[in-house]
């Protein structure tokens, strides 16, 4: 229970909850009221699942207030929070780099991540408004500039993307990512095609995810 009371010297500590490090006891010396104080830092450790689920699940502000209890404010401020201290990401030099380019958007930007298809390895990330042919060609020439051999890129076929590696890296081979492509692809032939051509393709787009393509 929260105190009613700011704490002062009316207030004193009367030991840990035994089940979480993340909270103390106090108790007000005017009224005898217990009541428990959370840690800031803590608070935000505690709701880094909400979070993942949020950028990883990409789960609307409605559904983890729902699930989770918290506000839809504040989840923001936590999200935005955590966001403001995301990691310096170290670029690791690599032969033969498979690298895929993908842009997530949220509510008030847009990520774009570079990763390694090999492990999954995140070898930069950008903060941005859009996918802008500009920064994606800069992103570019720095990885090459740090080390990384590139050997082929996958995308979702975004133009300013292809303008960009046309730009930095002519020679590298550029491939569409699959699992775009079905999406469209689905998207365009409807769930129930009326002609049997269009089911037959139907059919076919299903499987590809499921095709090796080394």
């Amino acid at each position: 229970m929260q105190s009613p009371h700011p704490q002062s010297q009316s207030q004193h500590e009367s030991g840990c909850d035994p089940q979480s490090t993340s909270q103390k006891r106090f108790k007000c010396k005017n009224c005898g009221i217990l009541f428990t104080s959370n840690r800031k830092e803590q608070r935000i450790k505690n709701r880094f699942t909400w979070f993942k689920k949020w950028v990883l699940e990409r789960q609307t502000y409605k559904t983890l207030s729902r699930d989770s209890g918290y506000s839809i404010d504040t989840l923001q401020r936590t999200f935005y929070t955590l966001l403001e201290q995301a990691p310096q990401i170290k670029i690791i030099k690599r032969g033969q780099v498979n690298l895929r380019i993908d842009a997530t958007y949220f509510k008030k930007f847009c990520l774009l991540a570079y990763q390694d298809d090999l492990d999954g390895y995140t070898q930069l990330i950008r903060f941005s408004d859009g996918e802008h042919y500009v920064e994606i060609k800069e992103d570019l020439d720095n990885l090459i500039r740090l080390g990384l051999q590139l050997e082929s890129i996958t995308t979702d076929g975004h133009k300013s993307i292809l303008k960009a590696i046309k730009k930095s890296i002519s020679d590298v081979k550029v491939q569409r990512c699959l699992v775009h492509i079905q999406r469209m692809c689905l998207l365009w032939l409807t769930r129930y095609p009326k002609h049997e051509s269009g089911q037959q393709l139907r059919g076919l787009i299903l499987m590809l995810q499921n095709k090796n393509t080394q």
